[in-house]
């Protein structure tokens, strides 16, 4: 099975790049039934930069090394 990418221009389906078919080869068409606004809005959210919360100052300067000791009592190491 090969896919193609193609569109529709308002009469037929058109290739978007040159592929040679046999005449009278079976095709399956599948439709994208997504606007491309909505293909745009998706490739926008997906490329948003993600945003952490700033970190909690504790006053505890080994506390990322210890956080055992820390939570739950064990010794540090």
């Amino acid at each position: 099975m090969t896919i193609l990418e193609a569109h529709f221009d308002g009469t037929s389906i058109v290739l978007d790049e040159p592929f040679k078919i046999t005449p009278n080869t079976k095709v399956k068409v599948l439709v994208d039934d997504k606007s491309n606004t909505e293909r745009k809005s998706e490739n926008m959210n997906r490329n948003k930069k993600v945003s952490f919360p700033k970190p909690i100052k504790t006053g505890i300067p080994d506390l990322s090394e210890q956080h055992d000791h820390y939570l739950y009592g064990t010794p540090k190491r």
